[in-house]
């Protein structure tokens, strides 16, 4: 269902596919771990908070844009937010 350009598509609330619950599962760990909150993020990356909360919780896909803001932002290599299946297709 989603796209691997600069926008994904979004599925219907509450049914993402599994990549983008695996990356948002990923980027929560992530928020945690660094003891960051998820306004202090919004404010850091430029991404709106009610965005970045909808798609963290579920309701919306991340662009390949966003999620590069965010691991920048985190200070993390932003592979490590994919899933291992999207960073071995990158690879080839």
């Amino acid at each position: 269902m989603a796209t691997y350009g600069v926008h994904m598509t979004t599925p219907p609330p509450g049914n993402l596919a599994d990549a983008d619950t695996q990356i948002a599962d990923r980027i929560s760990n992530a928020l945690i771990i660094r003891n960051v909150t998820m306004q202090a993020l919004s404010e850091k990356t430029g991404i709106a908070y009610p965005t970045l909360r909808r798609s963290l919780n579920g309701f919306r896909s991340l662009t390949i844009r966003e999620i590069g803001r965010i691991a920048e932002a985190l200070n993390l290599p932003a592979r490590t937010l994919m899933p291992p299946e999207l960073v071995e297709a990158g690879a080839q």
